[in-house]
């Protein structure tokens, strides 16, 4: 097809903004292994066959799901398609629409995630949550269903996903806490998230609540602050307007008047919703006792800046701790502070250490016993391109060692007398405690209930028995004591809510832990010598209130002298380290915020049915299909059409299009098919017809004889392997394409002689190969690459058919490098580098270019297109390809500066503008050729002497990051540029320049 001014017709006067920025969820499934497949009457479950019980649960709670939301909306046609797997330790689901109804579950229960972990039944809630977007985004009315009906199902006319997240996410979270009885809605996290706001002055209104935001908690804004806002229009609106404000959304033409829509489906707009849910978190704020919140003080200096993440802080010693966390600024890591000394102020206070690199976040658990300052840590890392797996690593004075391989053991804690390590191990859709030797990583299970979800174990100090949580089928949580080999001997705490991070005191005495039954996640503490033998629940009586702060508190640890808690502190900006005196003078504990008349879920039917073996080809159906226009070689249109789709696992996909010329009964077509099922390699295989060309012929002076028309067609095939890791990654591909030219001409004569290379045509075979490795990294609120290198290049050979001597090699390589700097900002400054070359022959088919702003291109609507592309030979500040040539070089020097993170939007206006920086550059190049070679390639060099030289220029970029259609984020760049090097001729005037993504 020819990409000369194509243009996609998208019918129905859909705006710009929603045919851009319309997006679909995608995260990477496993392709390789044996699936099978269960169908009910709405879905088709798809699982590998280790997840057959799971598939069978799955199927009950999707039908039970399907029945509810059936109350709530209109249903979706035809079957959804829901795939569970459990290749990444991760806890995640997500659900498309596009090419068609689908959801994906990966099947680990959310017991290290605060916002997920209240729930009965944690496959229920995330298949509820997953359904609910399939029920609400596949609406279409009005011009839009007629469009469906038309076009089908494209992308671009979805219009409920063009809504903001929090719309989306705040519909999800209520119907999965409405047909639950858990869930996110009745738990308090997106509470801890409003009042830290209130509490702090920093109420940020909805044209913030972006997922595509830098400020604290990121992509957690949408779930916690739409959750509210859509339950308390629910409320408002009543049992039916769910649905009517849906099907506003779903039919007038433009999707972003929000306050039009919700007016007519809740009888209130969001803007006045949230002006008063902003006064009622004012007023709970103002009547809250946080009188704790004094008795608390940061560990080191900078601390209230906050953290974007955090996890476990843990004594080292009595004075000093050590947690894991992500500031913003740099990759997450392992820090360490000393403890401040009581009346501390915050100006004396030093600054944490980061003592080491960390891939995830989870408990760095000292271990003495194994000397050398020891500690043991758990990590993930890829362990092949589609399976992320966590595992134990010790550090001691010799470095890091990686003590087990796959096994998925998380937050693991040591024994002070021996070394021996007590875990969680993740396991499909179940959790476990796990004993694993120091020295071999030897894995012995405990002997717990495997009913229940386990979490968070501890050693007590004498080290003769165990701590954890325990989560029971009910959605009831209990902190209990186990013995040596798993047995459970007391229940201390228990309750229908979220009860977590066990700790002992120095003497074993006593038990710390946090809980969210009052409303907020608070410090509880119990002496445990009271217990009784057996299994065992303390009264209410004998837990007491710990803590009273203003917010939440989570992951405590009592200090080795038993006087003070260390524990992080959720403020509006980023958790806290701090540390407090161990208050056991509180007041009894009191369920008060969990109604404690909540049933459990109704026992289900056991799903009967027989699985078979998976099949894709329904899947790849063509769901939809946009329309194409595009320039003919003849100076007319071409007309046709284009389409695409893939499977669930992601083993099939491709994409098609053709197109005609009325005028000459030319077809112009790709087609495209990528074929994942065996895991590696990857493989592509895809053909091309391209009328690309038409030749004026003339004779010796200069009259017309005729034209000759050119024909490309081109089949190709490669194989692709990627090797990905946290730290470092590469990828590599060979592949072969095989180009064949065809002539014809109204004018017989002008294709010459029988057995002419214009009657025959010609034929151009093609290999090639192609790698990168590279160590890229950077912190979470950063605006670029920071730090390590990557390197890319590539080779191909070429040869012309029947033509000795024709053989023609390419290669093209590039280094990128980075260099953060130790100075102030929400980012860590750069200093960034890249490197380019590529070498050629006489007999390639096209030249090195080298000019112009590389950036990233995308289409306003499909097939038009903004932005520039990514170039192999940039310099800013020159025309694109202003100079030629078989040999090319390009460098870069670039320093970058974070200025200010704005967070904000314009209203309700689908634009959000997230943060700033500048960079400073200079460009240089260069692209030429031999004399000899200039004179025998005239079509690949300039002529002898012109344009030679190096090119050069300096200028500066501000850089925008912004979000369009609410949430899909984008980088804008506006640029100086002054050439200050150039050869006689080409010109050096400054230019400002706009364009798309990063330079490099």
């Amino acid at each position: 097809m020819s990409n000369r001014s194509t243009v996609r017709v998208i019918a129905l006067l859909v705006l710009i903004s929603t045919a851009l920025f319309g997006s679909r969820i995608h995260a990477q499934v496993n392709p390789h292994g044996s699936v099978r497949t269960y169908k009910t009457a709405h879905f088709r479950i798809h699982f590998p066959t280790e997840l057959d019980s799971l598939a069978r649960s799955a199927a009950v709670h999707a039908e039970e799901a399907w029945r509810n939301l059936s109350t709530a909306f209109p249903a979706p046609a035809g079957p959804v398609d829901l795939l569970l797997q459990d290749n990444v330790d991760l806890t995640n689901g997500f659900a498309q629409t596009f090419p068609s109804n689908r959801i994906t579950i990966y099947v680990l229960p959310p017991v290290a995630l605060a916002e997920l972990r209240f729930h009965d039944d944690w496959l229920r809630l995330v298949i509820t949550h997953e359904l609910t977007h399939i029920f609400h985004i596949d609406q279409a009315h009005g011009l839009w269903r007629v469009g469906r009906t038309i076009f089908g199902r494209s992308t671009a006319l979805f219009p409920n996903s063009l809504l903001p997240s929090w719309v989306k996410e705040g519909v999800a979270v209520h119907f999965e806490s409405e047909f639950t009885g858990s869930g996110r809605i009745v738990s308090t996290e997106s509470r801890t998230v409003a009042l830290a706001a209130a509490h702090a002055n920093d109420i940020q209104g909805l044209d913030a609540w972006s997922a595509a935001t830098t400020k604290f908690p990121n992509g957690q804004i949408p779930y916690a602050w739409g959750s509210l806002l859509m339950h308390a229009q629910a409320k408002i609106g009543g049992d039916s307007s769910m649905r009517k404000f849906a099907n506003q959304t779903s039919t007038f033409p433009i999707p972003f008047l929000l306050n039009r829509a919700a007016k007519r489906g809740f009888g209130r707009t969001f803007s006045r919703s949230f002006a008063e849910l902003r006064d009622s978190l004012s007023v709970a704020v103002a009547k809250a006792d946080s009188s704790g919140d004094a008795v608390w003080q940061s560990v080191s200096r900078g601390a209230e800046l906050g953290l974007r993440s955090a996890a476990y802080p843990r004594w080292l010693n009595a004075d000093s701790v050590e947690w894991t966390a992500s500031n913003g600024r740099e990759v997450t890591g392992l820090y360490r502070a000393a403890v401040p000394k009581a009346g501390t102020i915050e100006s004396a206070l030093v600054n944490a250490v980061r003592v080491s690199r960390r891939n995830s976040l989870d408990v760095n658990s000292p271990a003495a016993a194994l000397g050398n300052g020891a500690s043991v840590y758990s990590q993930y890392d890829y362990r092949g391109p589609y399976v992320l797996r966590s595992d134990l690593y010790v550090h001691d004075a010799h470095g890091d060692r990686q003590l087990t391989r796959g096994a998925r053991i998380v937050q693991p804690d040591v024994r002070a007398s021996d070394g021996a390590i007590v875990a969680v191990q993740l396991l499909a859709a179940a959790t476990r405690l796990v004993r694993v030797s120091a020295t071999s990583g030897t894995i012995t299970p405990l002997a717990t209930d495997p009913k229940s979800e386990w979490t968070e174990p501890r050693w007590s100090p004498d080290g003769t028995r165990l701590t954890a949580v325990q989560i029971l089928p009910t959605g009831v949580q209990r902190i209990v004591l186990l013995d040596t080999l798993g047995a459970l001997t007391h229940v201390v705490a228990e309750s229908r809510a979220v009860l977590a991070t066990p700790a002992f005191s120095p003497n074993g005495s006593r038990m710390l832990w946090t809980s969210d039954r009052s409303g907020s996640t608070q410090l509880e503490t119990a002496d445990i010598t009271r217990a009784n033998v057996g299994v065992d629940t303390l009264s209410r009586a004998d837990a007491q209130v710990a803590s009273n702060v203003s917010a939440s508190v989570y992951q405590p640890s009592v200090s080795p002298d038993g006087t003070r808690v260390v524990a992080m502190l959720y403020r509006v900006n980023g958790f806290t380290i701090a540390v407090s005196p161990l208050d056991t003078t509180g007041a009894p504990v009191r369920d008060s915020w969990y109604a404690n008349d909540v049933a459990a879920p109704d026992t289900l039917a056991a799903f009967v049915g027989t699985s078979t073996s998976y099949h894709a080809l329904r899947q790849l159906i063509p769901r939809y299909w946009e329309p194409l226009i595009g320039q003919a070689r003849d100076g007319g249109n071409n007309y046709g059409a284009t389409t695409s789709s893939e499977d669930i696992l992601g083993r099939h996909s491709y994409s098609a299009q053709l197109s005609l010329n009325p005028r000459t009964s030319e077809v112009n077509g790709a087609a495209n098919y990528v074929y994942a099922g065996l895991g590696l390699p990857v493989i592509g295989v895809s053909f091309s017809q391209d009328w690309d060309a038409t030749f004026r012929i003339t004779d010796s002076l200069g009259a017309p004889l005729g034209l000759i028309a050119r024909r490309l067609q081109t089949p190709a095939v490669s194989l692709s392997w990627s090797v990905p890791h946290i730290r470092w990654g590469a990828n590599y591909s060979v592949g072969a394409q095989y180009e064949m030219r065809h002539f014809t001409s109204d004018t017989d004569a002008l294709l010459g002689e029988p057995g002419s290379a214009l009657r025959k045509g010609t034929r151009y075979p093609t290999v090639f190969v192609s790698g990168g490795f590279g160590t890229l990294a950077r912190g979470g609120a950063g605006f670029s690459a920071e730090q390590g290198f990557a390197v890319n290049g590539s080779v191909s050979l070429r040869k012309r058919e029947g033509v000795a001597d024709s053989e023609s090699w390419r290669s093209v390589g590039s280094l990128r490098v980075f260099q953060p700097l130790p100075l102030p900002g929400y980012a860590r400054h750069v200093l960034a580098f890249r490197l380019a070359g590529g070498a050629t022959d006489l007999h390639a088919p096209s030249s090195f270019s080298v000019g112009g702003t590389s950036g990233v291109q995308t289409d306003v609507v499909p097939g038009v297109s903004i932005g520039d592309p990514a170039r192999t030979f940039p310099i800013r500040g020159f025309h694109p390809g202003v100079q030629r040539g078989v040999r090319a070089v390009a460098a870069t020097a670039e320093y970058r500066a974070p200025l200010s993170i704005i967070a904000r939007g314009a209203g309700l206006f689908p634009l959000f503008l997230d943060k700033l920086s500048i960079n400073a550059f200079g460009d240089a190049g260069r692209a030429w050729c031999s004399s000899t070679i200039a004179v025998q390639a005239p079509t690949l060099c300039e002529m002898p002497g012109a344009n030679n030289g190096w090119l050069a220029s300096v200028g500066a970029e501000l850089n925008v990051d912004l979000a369009l259609q609410y949430d899909v984020p984008y980088r804008l760049r506006f640029g100086f540029a002054k050439p200050v090097a150039a050869p006689f001729g080409i010109a050096r005037r400054p230019s400002l320049f706009v364009t798309l993504g990063s330079f490099f």
